[in-house]
């Protein structure tokens, strides 16, 4: 299931995937696990925005909010916290907090770009390059747009590294987007509160901070962080390549090292989204929709490797998800809760979309998840045909993952929390039902209706996938 290959240079298969219906009735806990406050205030003040997909505000209508995203490659639920992410943590309690939210993809930039479109495209479905659908949603809407990429991959190039049509109007690249981790941080948020200052139309900006290792933080000693003393390989900016090369022989020490470099690096990566969303608070007289999400966990050993290993575990798949939308109409707090039910980061752009008051167009993958509306029945689904061909379906506390070489179908379960709830970890399950088995043959016929490929061509028939452990 696990094959180590650098992100940059994974070959990518093609394959369609339009918008599908659930393959039969499927079991759901879509319960949200708390209350979200003041709908009726924040759904009319996203209403009286304009409720067309292409409407603009009228005479007497409230002006559109600037609709802010963040992602961060390598922020994983482990990694957010009081000690470790402070501003995350006080960011969580004005916000609808999802969960249980699932990248689309192992691979942090095909998370990306489902977080964008709204749909599964583990490989570019349009000859003339892929078109973000959220930028083509909002631009629609008349705002101006921008992606600033933290790293070259987060770029939405072609294959060949060519630069395509992106359907943002401004793709801006920050200093030291080319070198080997990516542009610092700061040269970051700089780039895209810059741009951002430059009108008062309203704004979609879209913002990618590279897997935070350093020297996005240089660190320089003190309690709690890496040892200043430390004289082994590990060492500040390590590559993935070089990660995965020394995965076998790192010692406590070592392996010690290198999560505490990558605490004090998230840490800087919380410092650096608490300046993006104060200054995009600041920039006009209307409070900005914010979306801040993690792509993947950090690369900090999966199997007993490091460096950049798919692995479509549903534990590791599992991602942070933040949706701040303000007050308004005399309303003194914002839209605040915790979602329950399992959404993913393709659903992301439609539930921005339901917070403008704007109607989404069919044939996504993604479905709206906005606070107070029903969640849709559907499994969660993630795939990837780069470097390995697998997928996993999700429903409920069941999941079952599918590898096409050799084919093999592995049964997950995820264990019960307290009160009941299902935020327990995900495991091996000690047997197979006939649950299971249906949710084998709908992601198996998924995979082949959307044409997902293995590495080296052709679309793999996994309805009778053996059951593994």
């Amino acid at each position: 299931m696990h094959e180590g290959n650098n992100e940059e240079s994974a070959e990518e298969g093609e394959g369609r995937s339009p918008g599908e219906a659930p393959d039969g009735p499927l079991p759901r806990r879509t319960l949200i696990a708390a209350t979200v406050v003041l709908m009726a205030a924040t759904v009319a003040m996203a209403t009286r925005s304009g409720a067309g997909q292409s409407r603009a505000a009228g005479p007497g209508a409230l002006p559109r909010p600037d609709v802010i995203i963040v992602a961060v490659d390598g922020l994983g639920t482990e990694d957010v916290g009081a000690q470790r992410t402070p501003f995350l943590e006080a960011f969580s309690g004005e916000s609808v907090v999802y969960r249980d939210a699932y990248a689309p993809s192992p691979w942090a930039s095909e998370a990306l770009r489902g977080l964008l479109t709204g749909q599964h495209r583990p490989v570019d479905r349009r000859p003339e390059g892929r078109a973000p659908w959220i930028a083509d949603e909002l631009q629609r809407a008349g705002y101006r747009t921008a992606l600033v990429p933290g790293h070259r991959r987060h770029a939405l190039a072609g294959a060949d590294g060519a630069p395509v049509p992106t359907g943002y109007a401004n793709v801006l690249s920050p200093a030291g987007l080319d070198d080997p981790a990516g542009a610092e941080g700061s040269s970051v948020a700089a780039t895209a509160l810059d741009w951002l200052e430059q009108s008062e139309r309203p704004a979609l900006l879209v913002v990618t901070l590279a897997d935070p290792r350093a020297p996005h933080h240089h660190y320089h000693g003190g309690a709690g962080g890496p040892d200043p003393g430390y004289d082994g390989p590990v060492a500040s900016g390590l590559a993935h390549d070089d990660l995965l090369r020394l995965g076998p022989s790192l010692d406590a020490a070592d392996r010690a090292q290198l999560a505490a470099l990558h605490a004090t690096e998230i840490a800087a990566a919380d410092a650096f989204i608490r300046q993006l969303v104060a200054g995009a608070r600041a920039h006009r007289g209307v409070a900005p929709v914010i979306a801040v999400a993690g792509l993947r966990r950090a690369a900090l050993g999966e199997g007993g490797r490091f460096g950049l290993v798919p692995s479509m575990e549903p534990e590791d798949l599992r991602v942070p998800l933040w949706l701040h939308v303000p007050a308004s109409n005399g309303a003194a707090l914002p839209l605040r809760g915790v979602v329950g039910a399992p959404v993913s980061l393709l659903d992301v752009g439609p539930t921005l979309l339901s917070a403008l008051g704007l109607v989404p167009q069919g044939g996504l993958d993604g479905a709206s998840v906005y606070p107070g509306s029903s969640i849709p029945e559907r499994p969660i689904r993630a795939v990837t045909s780069r470097g390995i061909c697998a997928a996993v379906g999700l429903d409920g506390d069941r999941a079952v993952i599918l590898e096409a070489e050799p084919p093999a179908a592995l049964v997950r379960a995820r264990s019960v929390g307290e009160g009941g709830g299902m935020e327990g970890g995900w495991a091996p399950s000690d047997g197979v039902t006939g649950a299971d088995a249906d949710l084998r043959l709908g992601l198996a016929r998924w995979m082949k209706r959307v044409g997902i490929v293995v590495p080296g061509g052709g679309v793999p028939d996994l309805e009778a996938a053996p059951f593994g452990p």
